[in-house]
């Protein structure tokens, strides 16, 4: 078994890894990770306020600028969105406006208009049948 434990610390001291001791939440304390090899008998700290604590309060502010440029565009995509369904609204109405209409005149004039708008899609079928034949 010291075997087992003597290679494992000359592989983490040939990678550069501190041994770890177990801790309370992650199971090994910090040293394990702090990149400071095993000839660095100074710990790192993360009160360095000009290197770690400064790239953290950059992401954080690069991060909160795109949440507030998402949270814009979400804002600007609703409006959109409601107006687009206003005029959907506003369409819907002409089209049902439109089709009374069209259903009045074809209660008042029989079945003719039926036979011409049949004689109509034959001949739209047809051309368009030997505009691709010929083509």
């Amino acid at each position: 078994m010291s075997t087992h434990n003597n290679q494992n610390n000359r592989l983490r001291h040939q990678a550069g890894l501190r041994s770890g001791t177990p801790g309370s939440h992650s199971g090994y304390s910090s040293a394990a990770y702090s990149g400071a090899g095993p000839e660095d008998d100074s710990a790192q700290t993360f009160d360095d306020p000009n290197g770690k604590d400064s790239r953290l309060k950059m992401k954080i502010s690069m991060l909160k600028d795109v949440s507030i440029t998402i949270g814009d565009e979400i804002r600007d995509q609703n409006k959109f969105l409601a107006t687009m369904g206003e005029d959907m609204e506003g369409l819907s109405g002409r089209l049902a406006t439109t089709m009374k209409h069209f259903y009045d005149m074809w209660a008042r004039q029989g079945c003719g208009p039926l036979f011409y708008l049949a004689l109509f899609a034959v001949c739209v079928f047809v051309f368009m049948y030997l505009y691709l034949k010929l083509r």
